[in-house]
C-alpha cells in the first residue's frame, strides 16, 4: 500500500487518539502566520495582504477572482466568465509557481495541464472566513511550488449552537446560496456542517458554472487548551465556456464548447500537544483527491495554427503528514523544526485528436518527497531581529536545500520599521510536464528562483498607516517547448523587479481610505509572457454612516497585457479601471441585507481575444444567522 492509500486511515487514528475535553464558548481561533512555522510574535519579513471576515461582509465579492483582483500585486486571468479556468498571478510569475492552501490543505494540482496551477473558481466565496497571501519564495517554509508565493484561505464555521443561511441572486441569472450549523455534543466536542452551491449565470456568452460544496469539521480542544480538529471537504463542479485560444463568443469560428467536470475530496486532521511551558508539537495530517475531466474540441487555424482537440481525464492523489516544533529557546529566542512526508499519485486517461490519427495522451507518475526544515528568530538589541529558515527535501534520488533570511529593524520613536529578506526557492516539474506522451520529458529539472525585497513601514499618528516595499526575483530553468525536438527542455530564464507602495488612512470616524500601486518591469530571455500586466493599483473607499450600515467603493486598475487566440495572434489589450460598490445594512443581530454593483461603469476589456468582460451587474443578498 502507498502512503497516500494509508493516509486516510491514518487520519482517522489521529483523530480517534486526540484526547477530549472542553471547548471554551464552542470557538476555535486559528492564527494563520505565513512566511514562518513560528506563531505568537513573529515578524514579517516579506509583504503579506490580508483580507479577514470583518473586510469581506463589508465588500461581499461574488467570486474569488474579484476577490483577489482587488488585492494588492495580485492579477487575475480568467477568460470566458466565471465559466473559464482562471489564473492568478503574484506580482507577474507564472500561476504555478504560487502554492494554495484551503483549510490547512494544499490544493494545487501538478496533473493538470495548467502545470499545477489551481483554478479559484471551485471556491465559493461566501464560505470563505479569511484570505492570507504573503508575496515571494518560500520554498524553506512550504518546499516546491512555493517560489512565487503563498495564497491560504480558511473557510467560515459558525460558533456551537448557531445556525446560519445566505442567499445571493445577481441580475445575470447568477445565484449563490449556503448555511451552515454548529452543534456542541456535549461539553467537549463541537460539529459542524456547510452547504453551499453557486451558479455562475450567464455573464459572458457560452459561459456556464455550477458548483456545489459539502464541508464538515469536528473541533475541541483539550484540558491543557490545545486545539485539535478533523476537516472533511467534498467539491463538485461543472463548466462550459470557449477554449481559451478560440477566439471566444466575439471571434470563434467554431461554436463547439469546452465543457469541464471536476470533484475534490479532502481529509484532515490537526492537533496540537504543549508538551512543556517552552515547547509545544503540532501534527497534521491530510489525503486529497483531484479529479478533472476536460473535453476540447479543435480550433481552426488563423493567424496561428490550430490546435487539435483534445481530451483530459486526470486524477491526482496527495497524502501528507507534517510535524512541526516550536520552542522557546529563550526570551529572545525561538525555534522551530520538523519533517514533512509528501506522497503523490498523477495519472491522465486523455487524447488528442489530429483529425488523421487519435492518440493517446496518457501516463501514470508517483513521487515521494521527504523533507526537513528548521527555522530560527532571535531579537537583538537596538531594535534589530533575524529570522533563519533552512529546507532539505528529497525526491527521485535528488535532494534540494531552500534557505530564508530575513532581517528587521524597528524604530520605536518615529513608529517605522525596516526590513529585508533574501529567499529561494523551487518548483518540482509538474506530472503533466513529465509524463504526456507527446511532449513530456522524464528528464526535466526543478525550476528555481532567488528573490530578495526591501521594504519599509510607517505609522503616522493614530490615523495613517503606509509602506513601501522593493522586490526583485530571478526565475531559472523553467520550462519550455522546444518545437524543434517537440519536446518540453528546461531553458526558460524570466526576471521581474519592482515596486509596490500602499497606505491606509482614516479620514474620520466613519471614513476610511486605502490606496496601492504595483509597478514592475517583467523580462523574458524567450517568448514574451502573456496575460499579465506590469502596472496594477487601486482605491478603495469606506464609509459607516451608521453601526448598522457600510457603504464601500473601490476603483481598480489594471496595465495593458499582452494577450492571444489562434484567430488573432498576440494583441495589446489596454488599460482599463473597473468600479465596483457595495452597500451592506445589518437589520438587526440575526438578519443582514446587501446590495452590490460589479463593474459599475460597464468597462470593456479582455482577458483574451474575443472574450467581453462581464458587463455591470447588479447583486442583492441575505444573510440569516441565529
Amino acid at each position: 500500500m502507498s502512503f497516500a492509500g494509508f493516509l486516510p486511515g491514518l487520519l482517522a487514528a489521529v483523530f480517534l487518539c486526540v484526547p477530549i475535553a472542553v471547548l471554551a464558548g464552542g470557538e476555535i481561533e486559528e492564527v494563520v502566520v505565513l512566511g514562518s512555522y513560528l506563531e505568537d510574535g513573529s515578524f514579517p519579513t516579506e509583504t503579506q495582504i490580508s483580507a479577514d471576515r470583518e473586510r469581506l461582509e463589508v465588500i461581499m465579492p461574488a467570486e474569488p477572482e474579484q476577490l483577489l483582483q482587488r488585492l494588492p500585486g495580485v492579477s487575475v486571468y480568467r477568460p470566458g466568465g466565471p465559466g473559464g479556468v482562471s489564473e492568478v498571478f503574484l506580482r507577474g510569475a507564472e500561476s504555478n509557481f504560487t502554492a494554495v492552501f484551503v483549510d490547512g490543505v494544499r490544493l494545487t494540482n501538478p496533473a493538470n495541464t495548467r502545470g499545477g496551477s489551481f483554478d479559484f473558481s471551485g471556491l465559493a466565496i461566501n464560505d470563505v472566513e479569511r484570505v492570507d497571501i504573503a508575496m515571494g519564495a518560500m520554498s524553506a517554509i512550504y518546499g516546491s511550488d512555493a517560489m512565487a508565493g503563498v495564497i491560504r484561505i480558511e473557510t467560515a464555521w459558525p460558533e456551537a449552537g448557531r445556525q446560519s443561511a445566505y442567499l445571493e441572486a445577481g441580475t445575470e441569472s447568477d445565484w449563490r446560496a449556503g448555511a451552515a450549523a454548529a452543534f456542541g455534543l456535549g461539553d467537549a466536542v463541537v460539529l459542524g456542517l456547510r452547504a453551499s452551491g453557486v451558479d455562475g449565470g450567464e455573464a459572458v456568452a457560452g459561459s456556464e458554472l455550477e458548483l456545489t460544496n459539502l464541508s464538515a469539521r469536528l473541533a475541541g480542544r483539550r484540558s491543557t487548551g490545545d486545539h485539535w480538529h478533523f476537516d472533511l471537504r467534498r467539491v463538485d463542479r461543472s463548466r462550459r465556456s470557449f477554449p481559451e485560444v478560440s477566439g471566444g463568443p466575439q471571434l470563434a469560428v467554431l461554436p463547439e464548447l469546452e465543457i469541464g467536470e471536476g470533484e475534490e475530496l479532502s481529509l484532515s486532521a490537526m492537533t496540537e500537544w504543549t508538551l512543556t511551558p517552552k515547547w509545544q508539537a503540532e501534527l497534521v495530517v491530510s489525503w486529497v483527491e483531484l479529479d478533472d475531466d476536460t473535453g476540447t474540441p479543435a480550433v481552426p487555424p488563423g493567424l496561428l495554427a490550430a490546435q487539435p482537440a483534445f481530451t483530459s481525464d486526470s486524477e491526482y492523489r496527495r497524502g501528507q503528514l507534517l510535524w512541526i516544533n516550536r520552542l522557546t529557546a529563550s526570551e529572545r529566542s525561538r525555534l522551530a523544526f520538523g519533517f514533512d512526508l509528501v506522497d503523490e499519485q498523477g495519472r491522465d486517461d486523455g487524447m488528442v485528436d489530429m483529425g488523421f490519427a487519435v492518440l493517446p495522451n496518457a501516463y501514470r507518475l508517483e513521487r515521494t518527497t521527504a523533507s526537513a526544515f528548521v527555522e530560527v528568530d532571535t531579537e537583538w538589541v537596538a531594535g534589530f531581529e533575524t529570522m533563519l529558515a533552512l529546507r532539505l527535501d528529497h525526491s527521485d534520488d535528488a535532494s534540494r536545500t531552500s534557505g530564508k533570511l530575513g532581517l528587521a529593524k524597528s524604530f520605536d520613536r518615529q513608529n517605522g520599521r525596516l526590513w529585508a529578506r533574501l529567499a529561494d526557492g523551487f518548483k518540482l516539474p509538474s506530472f503533466f510536464a513529465l509524463g504526456n506522451p507527446l511532449f513530456g520529458n522524464p528528464d526535466l529539472a526543478p525550476e528555481k528562483v532567488t528573490s530578495i525585497e526591501l521594504g519599509y513601514d510607517q505609522l503616522f499618528g493614530d490615523d495613517i498607516e503606509a509602506g513601501l516595499s522593493l522586490f526583485a526575483s530571478e526565475y531559472e530553468d523553467l520550462v519550455d517547448f522546444d518545437f524543434e525536438n517537440f519536446i518540453n527542455v528546461n531553458r526558460g530564464e524570466v526576471d521581474i523587479t519592482g515596486a509596490f507602495v500602499w497606505v491606509q488612512m482614516e479620514l474620520g470616524p466613519t471614513l476610511s481610505l486605502g490606496a496601492d500601486a504595483t509597478l514592475s518591469d517583467i523580462s523574458s530571455a524567450g517568448d514574451p509572457l502573456r496575460r499579465r500586466p506590469e502596472k496594477t493599483g487601486g482605491v478603495n473607499l469606506t464609509w459607516r454612516p451608521a453601526a448598522a450600515w457600510s457603504v464601500d467603493v473601490a476603483a481598480r486598475y489594471v496595465g495593458e497585457r499582452l494577450i492571444t487566440s489562434i484567430p488573432t495572434g498576440d494583441v495589446v489589450d489596454g488599460d482599463y479601471v473597473s468600479v465596483d460598490a457595495t452597500a451592506r445594512f445589518r437589520y438587526s443581530d440575526s438578519l443582514a441585507l446587501w446590495v452590490a454593483i460589479d463593474n459599475a461603469f460597464d468597462t470593456d476589456y479582455q482577458d483574451a481575444p474575443g472574450f467581453p468582460a462581464p458587463g455591470a451587474r447588479a447583486r442583492l443578498g441575505a444573510e440569516l444567522r441565529f
